[in-house]
């Protein structure tokens, strides 16, 4: 069975050579970025052996092993600390670090130290340093916090009670500086007044917001957490409650992030603060640790409440992964980003609804948004929002891939085979109508970020190529296409799997420059040969100006296909053309309207 080996190197460098000497040994390896996360490994697996570089910081390497060291659970795991060629005070740490193993790293020997480690018996294992007993106790206290980190109420419950034991007294609270807001905790003896708790937490809120100016201290409303002690008889009616004691919390960087607040009758030892600052210093890690914790569950919460219904499962699941990286996070500001944007609507709703009751509709709706919306989950894209009876999605935000383009068209494609299946039940349809959509679909350069006001926000994508894929779907009325994409994105598909069918070149309204369209066919037996070639031909005429022989093409094209729409209209044009030229003609037409 293999060896767990957990190692605290933030270095890039160093990890590759761990991995590269050792990886065909016995030992599993499993690397840590800071000194919380290795206890927090170690108190949950409990590791075969643990390796930290003596260069180790916030908190220090011998300030690390002195707590493994003292705390019950973790103390007995083998701890080696080594240096490197840069590291200038290696003598030092060799005799007073506290590891059981100090080494010098080298490639050479790594395996053979790390063997030694793993095979120490307990009675070998170095003592815990010398400390006084009492701080022993309250490290090992304190380190059990970390079994309750995913609940930052209970882990204060716990700390507050922690120091109610080592002190004496009959209140304490914690007031945390989150990003969202103040999130504070007390207790308190039960034969408190409301007067005498009111009291205490103005102090408190007081201090606070001196330490935290901009924290809107007024808006929290701190939790009364159970005490698990007597703390009645730390209070009585003779002794005023006179000596008051505010310590604060700091990151491994030195920063504060809260503070907590002490109450006691009569005056603290200078034990007892000596005590209450070791203990908050311990607690400092446990709670930052926590702090960010509820930060990433509340994080995946929003995500998969805001976009769960809308969002494939495994596109959540990676949001949620890439949040600590930090990826995540540019999901809140606005960022330029390459996207497939789909519009699909419903051909003549409005009619539609003026036929039906509203409660039809709306259950109508209900079912074709369903069907629709698992399709496009399915290709891994975003439904953005809905617009009346249409649909906006997204290939490539909040998760992209390489392939956004195609899983649109895709998902399109499967979108128009699933009409058949929408359950139409109680619809009424205009008489001689079909059921039909149009969908367009563009591809290009977007802002993605979350967008709104201070009391609502969605997460989606603003610019011109999303009124493009928009115009793109008005226009499959026009030419008679159930699909209609841009020259971009029939140029990002690098597959052969769609039959592609040249339009047109078309400035939509808002355009100056052309769009090159083309129809997504079902197959190529939709049109025969000689429809694709007299089209073709036509179309080539029609863009040079040759109107007159371009006219005798799409006759041609519409003799194979009478009811084609796409040669009707260019016939259209074709003859209008022939009896008033355009002038500076370039091949594309305009369209003045959305």
């Amino acid at each position: 069975m293999n060896k767990k080996i957990l190692i605290l190197d933030t270095s890039a460098t160093m990890q590759a050579l761990f991995k590269n000497k050792l990886k065909k040994t016995e030992f599993d390896l499993q690397f840590e970025k800071n000194g919380i996360q290795l206890i927090v490994s170690m108190y949950n697996t409990v590791p075969d052996a643990v390796i930290i570089n003596a260069k180790t910081m916030n908190p220090k390497s011998n300030e690390l092993v002195r707590l493994i060291k003292n705390v019950e659970k973790i103390k007995y795991i083998p701890v080696a600390v080594y240096a490197t060629n840069d590291f200038i005070f290696e003598k030092y740490f060799m005799a007073d670090c506290g590891a059981d193993v100090f080494f010098h790293f080298d490639e050479k020997t790594l395996q053979e130290e790390i063997e030694k480690l793993v095979e120490l018996k307990k009675d070998e294992l170095a003592m815990p340093m010398k400390n006084d007993i009492i701080k022993t106790g309250v490290s090992q206290e304190v380190f059990t916090l970390i079994e309750k980190i995913e609940s930052e109420k209970n882990v204060s419950e716990g700390f507050l009670n922690l120091l109610s034991e080592i002190s004496d007294i009959p209140a304490a609270a914690i007031f945390l500086n989150e990003k969202d807001g103040v999130s504070a905790y007390y207790m308190c003896a039960n034969n408190f007044t409301e007067a005498e708790k009111a009291d205490f937490l103005k102090v408190c809120a007081t201090d606070f917001e001196e330490a935290f100016p901009n924290s809107n201290i007024a808006k929290a409303s701190p939790e009364q957490v159970q005490n698990n002690y007597a703390l009645d008889e730390f209070h009585s009616e003779d002794v005023p409650l006179s000596s008051y004691q505010t310590f604060f919390l700091t990151t491994k960087r030195g920063e504060k992030f809260g503070s907590i607040h002490v109450v006691r009758e009569g005056s603290f030892t200078s034990n007892q603060l000596d005590l209450l600052y070791f203990a908050v210093d311990s607690f400092s890690m446990i709670m930052e640790y926590t702090i960010m914790l509820k930060g990433k569950l509340k994080f995946e919460r929003n995500i998969r409440k805001a976009f769960g219904r809308f969002v494939p499962e495994q596109i959540i699941d990676e949001l949620v992964a890439n949040q600590e990286s930090g990826q995540a996070e540019k999901m809140g500001v606005g960022e330029k980003r390459d996207v497939a944007i789909l519009f699909s609507d419903i051909r003549s709703f409005t009619n539609i609804s003026e036929r039906n009751k509203p409660e039809t509709i709306v259950a109508f709706l209900n079912r074709y948004f369903t069907i629709m919306c698992t399709i496009i989950k399915k290709y891994g894209g975003t439904v953005d929002k809905f617009i009346g009876d249409a649909i906006m999605a997204l290939f490539g935000a909040p998760v992209s891939y390489e392939d956004n383009a195609r899983r649109a068209v895709a998902a399109a494609y499967e979108m128009r085979e699933a009409l058949a299946s929408v359950p139409l039940e109680d619809l009424v349809l205009p008489e001689g109508m079909k059921f039909d959509i149009g969908i367009g679909i563009h591809y290009g350069d977007v802002i993605v970020g979350s967008i709104g006001s201070n009391d609502k926000t969605d997460y989606s994508v603003i610019g011109d190529n999303v009124n493009l894929a928009s115009r793109l779907e008005g226009l499959t009325k026009t030419y008679g296409s159930k699909i209609i994409v841009s020259q971009s994105v029939k140029d990002d598909i690098k597959t052969d799997e769609f039959v592609y069918r040249y339009l047109d070149d078309v400035k939509v309204k808002g355009k100056a420059k052309a769009v090159p369209i083309y129809s997504i066919d079902v197959n190529l037996e939709e049109f025969s040969p000689a429809y694709r070639d007299a089209y073709s031909k036509g179309l080539g005429l029609y863009q040079q100006g040759v109107f007159n022989l371009a006219h005798e093409y799409f006759e041609k094209a519409l003799a194979e296909y009478p009811n084609d729409k796409a040669s009707k209209l260019m016939l259209t044009r074709c003859s209008e053309f022939i009896q008033n030229p355009p002038e500076n003609w370039d091949g594309a037409i305009s369209f003045t309207t959305k």
